[in-house]
């Protein structure tokens, strides 16, 4: 739904928000959107690639060519995990997955990853 033709269509400096689904907006198209100061601003809880990186620690690998690299480099642009599973059982995995990795860091031990809670 969001691609050049759309954003072209666009207010100069627009504020784009997604909140439902990351296949809504061509995400290169966005970052041309963004380079060209015609989106001045983005709010994403999904967007492609989240999936990859998500609930991972990926501070040890270099991202090369990722989308969510890119969308991060931008000072106007705010990514943060999707929260349409905000139930109590999901936020009380997510809460025992975080103490359950900062044990595991503290301890010197592996993180918790690649399960369907972290």
């Amino acid at each position: 739904m969001i691609n050049d033709e759309s954003i072209a269509k666009m207010k100069d400096g627009v504020i784009l928000i997604n909140t439902g689904r990351g296949a809504l907006v061509d995400s290169n198209a966005l970052i041309r959107g963004i380079r060209s100061g015609k989106i001045g601003a983005a709010g994403l809880d999904v967007y492609e690639e989240e999936n990859q990186n998500v609930y991972q620690d990926r501070g040890d690998q270099i991202l090369g060519t990722s989308i969510t690299a890119r969308l991060c480099s931008f000072p106007n642009v705010v990514l943060t995990s999707h929260q349409a599973f905000f139930t109590r059982e999901a936020l009380s995995q997510i809460a025992q997955c975080t103490l359950d990795n900062a044990v595991a860091y503290a301890n010197g031990g592996e993180y918790v990853q690649g399960s369907q809670v972290c």
